[in-house]
């Protein structure tokens, strides 16, 4: 039995948030970027949720972020993004869930190999874990969910 907290086991991880507004995504990017830095994960995937109504191309550009909307998928549901399908055929550690589970993401992550998968501040099966937190700044929430992690020794 290992001795070692679940972020310490985390190498690779992915990353979901739903996008709410400019200012939070603003603040979200800078707070991903914080959070990658805390730790020298071997692959990092982050996923952000856009309304329909937001043009993708006005959002921060970020390497490491794929900005994914209902139109991402055809109309039987394939993804069309080649590269975050690629994206998805891999293994990851850790996924950690903020937004609704009300989007076509959720679906395509389900045959996603995934050691464990936290939702946070809502409920929904398939997750390993449900961390609520009254946080609502984002490197709070990302800061709160590795502090708790960082106690859980499996």
């Amino acid at each position: 039995m290992s001795k070692t907290s679940i972020w310490e086991q985390t190498k690779r991880i992915v990353v979901v948030w739903s996008y709410q507004d400019e200012q939070q995504m603003r603040a979200f990017v800078k707070a991903i970027d914080y959070f990658l830095q805390q730790k020298k994960f071997a692959h990092a995937l982050i996923i952000v949720n856009v309304p329909k109504d937001i043009d993708k191309k006005t959002l921060p550009p970020h390497f490491l972020i794929y900005y994914n909307a209902a139109f991402d998928y055809s109309m039987f549901g394939k993804l069309k993004d080649v590269q975050l399908e690629a994206e998805l055929h891999k293994n990851y550690d850790l996924l950690i869930w903020n937004g609704s589970l009300d989007v076509k993401i959720y679906s395509a992550l389900q045959s996603t190999q995934i050691k464990r998968r936290l939702l946070l501040n809502a409920t929904g099966k398939n997750f390993d874990l449900q961390i609520d937190t009254t946080q609502v700044d984002t490197h709070a929430q990302l800061q709160y969910i590795q502090q708790t992690l960082e106690r859980i020794v499996q």
